[in-house]
């Protein structure tokens, strides 16, 4: 029964992803490069191996053309979301805050372009975590997404007016993954993690469109995390995007 049920979805799934537009999908596959669906998915979203020291944790990233037929796009909406399977089995490693504010027409989006991928390679293990990850786990200092999802979202980047909502949007859904959902770091951060946003206000708009597509800081310097950012994902962002990042980030007050 269970069976031939995820068969029925898989059919209807490959049906809508048919269905849907060719911009669509262009749009899909451009919001899945910007999101970094392929950085820990891998090249055909079949999933690779994230961690594989016994001490720590084996640790696979989902082989999402293999998982997603199982869903419908409600449930899929949910699992990104919340970090929750619709089984009730909850993710690690899965940053939720930017899926839980972003569009429903973006959704649309990068959900039609995901579901026309075809379904190959293996299904890989969940989590087996190694005694260093459990005595992580037990003191607080590595926890399940959904338990900091409450937390991301109850502390939103600074509101500076309809002017930059847009930017704010893409701040949220871009950018908050790696400087936290505030747009102020990481707490507790170390010398090379992402800094506040606020930075940006020291660079003018030119520099900043340069930095985000070639991953270049002004005199050629490389940034960081940033660099590969840029030259993996964030050169995706279109001008007017780029823009409207820049109009809010260089006002955001950290």
């Amino acid at each position: 029964m269970r069976a031939g049920l995820f068969i029925a979805i898989g059919v209807a799934a490959a049906s809508i992803a048919a269905a849907a537009p060719p911009s669509q999908l262009t749009e899909g596959e451009r919001l899945a490069t910007i999101l970094g669906c392929r950085d820990c998915h891998g090249a055909t979203l079949e999933g690779k191996a994230m961690l594989t020291d016994p001490k720590i944790a084996v640790f696979y990233s989902s082989n999402l053309t293999r998982a997603l037929p199982r869903y419908t796009d409600k449930q899929l909406d949910h699992v990104l979301s919340t970090g929750e399977r619709p089984d009730g089995t909850r993710l690690w490693y899965m940053d939720a805050a930017p899926y839980a504010v972003m569009s429903r027409a973006d959704k649309r989006a990068l959900f039609a372009w995901l579901r026309a991928q075809r379904p190959s390679g293996p299904e890989h293990p969940r989590i087996a975590m190694g005694p260093r990850f459990k005595a992580a786990v037990e003191a607080g200092r590595v926890k399940l997404e959904s338990a900091t999802l409450a937390r991301d979202l109850a502390n939103p980047p600074s509101d500076l007016g309809p002017a930059t909502a847009r930017g704010r949007y893409l701040a949220r859904t871009v950018c908050a993954g790696c400087h936290a959902s505030s747009l102020k770091g990481v707490e507790d951060a170390q010398p090379g993690d992402p800094p506040s946003l606020s930075v940006v206000a020291g660079y003018d708009r030119v520099a900043f469109a340069t930095l985000m597509k070639t991953g270049l800081a002004p005199g050629d310097r490389k940034v960081g995390e940033m660099t590969k950012a840029s030259q993996v994902r964030l050169h995706a962002l279109k001008p007017a995007e780029v823009d409207a990042l820049y109009d809010y980030l260089s006002r955001f007050p950290g």
